[in-house]
């Protein structure tokens, strides 16, 4: 019985390669079967090619987007060995776990070196800055980490008049709502009005100065009212 099986496959076999390779064979082959699988592979081919052109470039786009500080509120940004340069109205300032009181001024000007942390916006024109550093300046007063440790960890409360918050990366920023100017690729500067932006893949920098907040850099992809904006150069 399985000899019979093994002959039965040796024969049809046989015969495949006979009608393959005879004339009578490659004639068939070139009338009927070679004309489907070129059409097969063309379409291969077709869609394959088709594929690859429609992966999406890698591009990014300069914004420049002028608003006011709650324009982000919500937002937390996250720095690492940042040097840090503040002027705030303060409602607190914490060093090495000990309450700072600035004599004679709400004013503070706040200095980092190396600082690691995260700014905090929270709405009402105020931010929070919390985190460690090498060292801080506080109206000029230095104070540096205890002899046991590497950094000085610090937080700090209040509406700032002045920063600026250098090599930003974040994966997306939500605005809502938002009003100020709008300077995106080639366009004439658009009008925002109590407007939703929505900006991902965002590298740049964030300066407050003169109650004009300043997000500039490079985006990926925005929205603004649930509407793409074409990235297409």
């Amino acid at each position: 019985m399985r000899f019979k099986l093994l002959l039965g496959v040796f024969i049809i076999i046989a015969i495949i390669g006979l009608l393959i390779f005879s004339q009578q064979g490659r004639s068939f082959r070139e009338k009927y079967v070679d004309k489907y699988i070129g059409s097969v592979t063309g379409l291969f081919k077709g869609v394959t090619g088709r594929f690859i052109k429609q992966q999406p470039a890698n591009r990014t786009l300069d914004i420049i987007l002028e608003t006011d500080l709650n324009g982000i509120a919500g937002q937390n940004f996250d720095v690492q060995n940042f040097d840090l340069d503040a002027e705030l109205l303060y409602d607190s300032v914490v060093i090495a776990g000990q309450n700072i009181n600035v004599k004679d001024s709400r004013t503070i000007d706040f200095k980092t070196i190396s600082m690691s942390g995260t700014v905090q916006i929270l709405g009402d024109n105020k931010m929070k800055i919390i985190g460690e550093s090498l060292s801080v300046e506080a109206n000029g007063i230095i104070f540096s980490p205890q002899s046991d440790k590497d950094k000085i960890d610090f937080s700090l409360t209040g509406t700032p008049t002045i920063f600026s918050l250098n090599n930003i990366e974040k994966d997306g920023i939500t605005l809502s709502p938002i009003s100020g100017t709008l300077k995106f690729k080639d366009w004439s500067p658009l009008a925002l009005e109590n407007d939703n932006l929505n900006i991902q893949k965002f590298k740049g920098t964030i300066t407050l100065y003169e109650d004009t907040l300043t997000i500039m850099g490079k985006i990926e992809k925005a929205s603004l009212n649930g509407v793409d904006l074409s990235l297409q150069a």
